[in-house]
């Protein structure tokens, strides 16, 4: 009789439930201690591969932190979207847009930290500090369309605003992006990201305009984060994309379309401090871009596609929807 049948025969419900729960939570268990040996693994491999002591310190003081706990579930789930874009036709040099909602919190980190591995050339930032931005920006990017004189500033308040429409424009806006690369050791703000959801509308405004206009085009990858594991920090979102990456063919710069405003829980960051690091808004502001790009491509697309007859005017449909959550 079968081993199982004759455990049954032998022992009461209670004693089965009982033995049922230990064997569950041996289970667990070792899955646990398999968890942490892969992240610890993959934490030694960019310490022994980081050539930035700055930011092998980091990897080592936190090594054990509850920020690191989401390291492995990161890493597989780039790691699926890696491995079937090296089967498309991309050459070894890409641009990774990634996609969440974002906020600005509580602690201060090295901007070298987001690249502890020579697979993420640069790390490039578009929204000033303590800013919001939209999926008009966030195609724009995707696409590489979007450059410095297309950003648009305003009041993202829908009740009525209280600041003068030019406060929203941030003083001595550089004229280029902010690159994390070119930052270096400097101290930025601690970036958080979550999931995005069907029901924020946020993706699916990136996913209407990619369909108007078009998607991205050869070496250009975009990741959505829609992965159910709550808020992680983009600097752990970046160490497992370096990983993931220096396992591959690829090499990347990492874009990053997501909200920053400041929602730090206590005191808020040092507004003077974020405007020489780069730039920084007053609150309520969201960045959005010129209707002048998708206007060029609104010409195209009428050029090719409206016949005479055709009166129905081509709107934008530009989105307005932000990555604020």
């Amino acid at each position: 009789m079968d081993q199982l049948v004759m455990f049954s025969l032998r022992h009461s419900p209670v004693e089965l439930r009982s033995r049922k729960a230990l064997w569950s939570a041996r289970l667990r268990r070792s899955v646990e201690i398999m968890e942490k040996t892969l992240s610890t693994g993959l934490i030694q491999t960019a310490i022994e591969n980081c050539e930035n002591e700055t930011v092998v310190q980091w990897l080592r003081a936190n090594s054990d932190s509850e920020a690191f706990s989401k390291l492995l579930d990161l890493f597989y789930f780039l790691k699926r979207h890696i491995d079937e874009e090296e089967k498309k036709n991309h050459s070894n040099s890409v641009d990774i847009t990634f996609v969440a909602h974002g906020a600005i919190r509580d602690s201060m980190i090295p901007a070298s930290c987001h690249l502890p591995l020579s697979s993420v050339t640069d790390v490039v930032l578009y929204s000033p500090w303590n800013c919001t931005m939209d999926a008009n920006v966030a195609y724009s990017v995707a696409t590489g369309r979007i450059k410095p004189q297309h950003r648009v500033f305003t009041c993202n308040t829908k009740d009525g605003c209280q600041i003068p429409k030019e406060k929203h424009q941030p003083m001595n806006l550089p004229d280029h992006w902010n690159s994390l690369k070119k930052a270096g050791d400097q101290m930025i703000p601690n970036i958080t990201l979550s999931p995005l959801t069907p029901q924020d509308g946020f993706w699916e405004g990136f996913q209407s305009l990619s369909k108007k206009y078009g998607e991205p085009e050869r070496n250009r990858i975009v990741i959505p984060y829609v992965l159910p594991a709550g808020s992680v920090s983009f600097s752990v979102v970046t160490l497992a994309l370096s990983l993931v990456l220096f396992f591959s063919r690829f090499q990347a710069t990492v874009h990053l379309i997501a909200c920053l405003g400041d929602q730090s829980a206590g005191r808020k960051f040092d507004r003077d401090y974020l405007r020489t690091q780069y730039a920084c808004t007053v609150d309520n502001t969201i960045m959005t871009s010129s209707p002048d790009i998708t206007e060029r491509w609104i010409d195209v697309f009428k050029r090719l596609f409206e016949s005479p007859s055709d009166g129905a005017p081509i709107t934008d449909g530009r989105s307005t929807e932000s990555c604020q959550k």
